[in-house]
């Protein structure tokens, strides 16, 4: 029998119980990375359109995409619902297929990217993965990995200062390495974030809109342009 751990949190979500009926046993755990766990070297993370657009304007995602990376080698992301419908309200479609194929290249095509119409198309897909990654040589099912802990002060810096948004490790340190503290470099205006090599006038102005923004939840949809990855 098939056996896929998914995240207490995916219970009400429709998807497991789907995965049920297909003769799927499923096993909650409290997970730090992904979704779903459908061997030692998948996860899943399932997103709707609506988180994924507007992780992908925050540059949320691709902190996300790093974790999941981190911990397997080969890690799934699905966007579930209305795609189209979500690209409608963007003010700038180009750049959303500039962060996609950022998203692909800077992990060498190992993150894997798919589309569902609603929770069962999803737990149909995650079934069919489970089923192909199950035939595989010496697969030894699911296997949890947990978020790799922060060993050292300097790994917590570069950590905070990525979750910025479309700033990865290289930026995180040459901005470090610049501003020598986490708050200097939050407080840094857009002007002197640009001194910084690789973080052009257009990244520094959304990470300085960012910081500066006052919070409105997180149900608005951001309209924010937005930023292509190196």
């Amino acid at each position: 029998m098939l056996t896929i751990i998914a995240d207490y949190r995916e219970k009400g979500s429709g998807v497991p119980e789907a995965l049920e009926s297909f003769g799927v046993k499923v096993s909650y755990e409290n997970l730090t990375v992904g979704d779903y766990v459908v061997s030692e070297a998948h996860v899943v993370e399932r997103k709707t359109v609506r988180d994924f657009v507007s992780s992908l304007y925050s540059g949320r995602l691709f902190d996300q995409a790093l974790r999941l990376a981190e911990a397997y080698p080969e890690p799934i992301l699905i966007v579930e619902g209305d795609f189209q419908e979500a690209l409608s309200t963007v003010e700038n479609p180009r750049a959303l297929w500039g962060a996609l194929a950022s998203l692909s290249l800077r992990f060498h095509g190992k993150f894997h990217l798919f589309y569902t119409g609603e929770e069962t198309q999803t737990a149909e897909l995650i079934y069919v993965l489970a089923r192909q990654v199950s035939a595989r040589p010496r697969h030894v099912g699911p296997v949890v990995k947990h978020r790799r802990k922060l060993g050292s002060l300097g790994e917590a810096q570069l950590a905070v200062v990525c979750s910025l948004p479309g700033v990865g490790p290289r930026l995180a340190e040459r901005l470090l390495k610049t501003f020598k503290t986490v708050r200097r470099v939050f407080q840094a205006s857009a002007g002197e974030l640009t001194l910084v090599e690789g973080l052009s006038p257009k990244r520094a102005e959304a990470i300085s809109r960012l910081l500066d923004s006052p919070y409105r939840g997180v149900e608005a949809l951001p309209r924010q342009e937005l930023l292509e990855e190196e």
